[in-house]
């Protein structure tokens, strides 16, 4: 038996007794979301009738049903917070619009002080760890100091990132003397053939000197103070293999 059937045998079952037609029946605490959901489809019916040409009685008239049925299931069910609900269709859309309007400004609100309370805690907490990092006085670092890109730093002979990946050296520097190249003339890069950066290739060098490398984009500025910290000139010496 499909559950429409099951549906139309049950209503014909209960047709002699009040029925709400309602989302939630199991749990008390399902009256006040059930009232809430009485106005949103008031709401909605009432909007279908302002903007209808032709059905805009049958959708003012279901509203109206829906009217009754909510303030007596909010009578039966003991249903709080609607004691001086405004029942009017004009006033109930009103109602809803500056209810929605409130919610906006105060989940608004929410974002913001969030935004900002992130905005401290990787200015207070996340960024002097990845500052020791970078310097080289902290091994590895912590994956809740995750950071929006990699960033470099050079231990030995190898090129490390905030987000795990390395390098032999002497490849990170061929690269970074193309992207000091790249950024001075003002051009892209984009390698014609293969050219590999430990596990990942190289996809571009920005005209600003940003290195992409897979799914690594590495600023250049971070890459210029990894080469400076580690004596490591902007010009490739003559001599040097690329």
């Amino acid at each position: 038996m499909s559950t429409a059937k099951h549906i139309t045998y049950t209503r014909r079952a209960v047709q002699h007794m009040k029925v709400f037609d309602v989302p939630g029946v199991r749990d008390i605490d399902w009256g006040l979301h059930n009232a809430r959901n009485y106005v949103e489809r008031i709401v909605d019916r009432l909007e279908k009738a302002k903007r209808a040409r032709k059905y805009g009685d049958m959708h003012l008239r279901e509203a109206q049903d829906l009217i009754a049925q909510a303030q007596e299931y909010i009578r039966l069910f003991k249903v709080e917070g609607f004691e001086s609900f405004n029942w009017e269709p004009d006033a109930i859309v009103e109602g809803v619009r500056e209810a929605a309007a409130i919610r906006a400004e105060a989940e608004n609100r929410a974002r913001i002080e969030r935004e900002a309370e992130n905005r401290r805690i990787r200015r207070e907490e996340v960024w002097p760890e990845v500052k020791n990092w970078l310097r080289g006085q902290k091994q590895t670092i912590a994956t809740r100091y995750y950071t929006t890109r990699p960033l470099p730093r050079i231990i030995e002979d190898r090129v490390e990132t905030t987000w795990g990946a390395s390098v032999p050296l002497e490849v990170a520097k061929s690269l970074y003397w193309l992207a000091v190249k790249c950024r001075r003339e003002h051009r892209e890069f984009v390698p014609t053939k293969t050219i590999q950066a430990g596990d990942f290739r190289l996809s571009s060098i920005k005209p600003n000197g940003d290195l992409v490398v897979g799914c690594h984009d590495i600023p250049f500025w971070f890459m210029r103070y990894a080469a400076c910290r580690n004596n490591i000139p902007a010009i490739q010496p003559q001599g040097v293999p690329a």
